[in-house]
């Protein structure tokens, strides 16, 4: 895992190297208060990480040997995404292709539920008020959960009742003919919005009745050219927009005001469009792909808002911190020697980068009839075997994360 604080000032540049899991990572959630980090991960495991304390230790100028992190052990396949409880700071959901949803205490280090499902999941959202979690399987299925149902036990100790959760799964909706990709509510405590993205590059507006535990679709339009891969709401105070990445890599940018107007696009990318996030004042827009680089721009004019973040392997990963400008990420393999050499030509711009990797790709082995394309990769299949073996034996390295916080160009 590393961690990257960049200062206006490169002579204060810190760089903090930590590695955690031993396979690639595949999401990533802050807490509501920004303090931890949550890393859910192919290698079967979630860590979960004392970003405070670090951050802390890197602004006042003091060295860390190491950021301290908890494993949290149970799945049996790899952990495809986490998010937490947004009303609950020590609460974080977990979905893996095990056919299980677990729930998990940050304090008690353990899991206090798990969800046996019909399905392998892949996908989850928790709702913004934390009654409901929506967990979405391979087979283009969603299952609701209700977080505030409860039953009553005998305390072992003492012998009275009392009264503890008993999360339950309530509503379930097939899609038929329509594969269906990442989901997610608005960002109203209290909304009933539920967004659902398609592979026919579509954008399904539903209502869920956290009454009647029902789902009912209202309203849906194109977005895109090819599928819809993932999804994230503006969740500052105004909460004016939202984005929308794509594998006609290009990401979208809607204005919710306006009725769900499209009014701006980011298209720097080549490849799909994996992740996208926004800051928590809304002030930044972070898309990602399988280019070499990390696009931040401004989501009112587009434009890019800092120098991209270049990378050396596809990104499965982003979220920004809650409180402050900082970026986490994370993706597949990462070729090490390839990092070193780009290391020396950070200076170029992109348009130079961009040829002279276009280059390099060129003298790579062309596709064989049969092999499978990458911009054909659903996102939801990002614990799958990379297609291509490792043939030149150069060094590589998973599991890692970073946090960056970007050089802003303007104030």
């Amino acid at each position: 895992m590393f961690f990257f604080f960049f200062a206006r000032d490169k002579k204060r540049q810190q760089t903090l190297e930590l590695r955690g899991h031993a396979k690639k990572v595949n999401s990533l959630d802050f807490n509501a208060s920004g303090a931890v980090l949550a890393s859910a991960s192919a290698d079967q495991t979630v860590r979960v990480w004392d970003i405070e304390r670090a951050m802390s230790s890197m602004a006042n100028g003091v060295g860390i040997l190491n950021c301290q992190s908890s494993q949290f052990q149970g799945h049996q396949e790899a952990v495809e995404q986490v998010r937490f409880n947004a009303q609950n700071d020590n609460e974080f959901v977990t979905v893996s292709c095990d056919k299980t949803v677990k729930f998990w205490d940050v304090r008690l280090k353990k899991c206090v539920d798990s969800i046996q499902t019909v399905g392998e999941n892949v996908s989850v959202a928790w709702s913004p008020n934390g009654k409901t979690v929506c967990v979405g399987a391979r087979d283009d299925t969603l299952t609701f959960i209700d977080c505030t149902m409860k039953k009553t036990v005998k305390n072992q100790q003492t012998g009275a009742d009392v009264q503890v959760l008993a999360r339950k799964p309530v509503s379930r909706k097939k899609f038929v003919g329509v594969e269906v990709n990442e989901f997610a509510w608005d960002r109203e405590i209290e909304s009933n919005k539920f967004f659902v993205l398609t592979g026919d590059g579509k954008i399904q507006c539903n209502i869920w009745d956290e009454q009647k535990h029902t789902i009912k679709n209202v309203h849906e339009f194109l977005a895109h050219t090819a599928g819809c891969y993932c999804i994230h709401f503006d969740p500052s105070q105004e909460k004016t927009h939202f984005a929308v990445g794509s594998a006609d890599a290009v990401c979208t940018i809607w204005n919710i005001p306006d009725g769900y107007c499209c009014f701006r696009t980011v298209d720097r990318h080549e490849t799909p469009v994996r992740a996208v996030a926004f800051s928590h004042d809304g002030k930044f827009l972070a898309t990602a792909s399988e280019d070499d680089f990390i696009d931040i721009c401004d989501p009112v004019s587009s434009k890019r808002a800092c120098e991209p973040i270049f990378v050396r392997a596809p990104m499965n990963a982003l979220a920004w911190h809650p409180k402050v400008h900082a970026l986490a990420y994370a993706g597949d393999n990462e070729d090490l020697s390839k990092r070193k050499r780009d290391a020396l030509n950070l200076d170029e711009d992109l348009d130079t980068k961009a040829s002279r990797i276009q280059e390099e790709e060129a003298e790579k082995d062309s596709f064989e009839p049969g092999d499978n394309d990458p911009r054909d990769e659903n996102r939801r299949w990002r614990s799958a075997p990379a297609s291509k073996p490792n043939k030149k034996g150069v060094e590589e390295v998973e599991g890692l994360i970073r946090l960056f916080i970007p050089k802003v160009e303007y104030n």
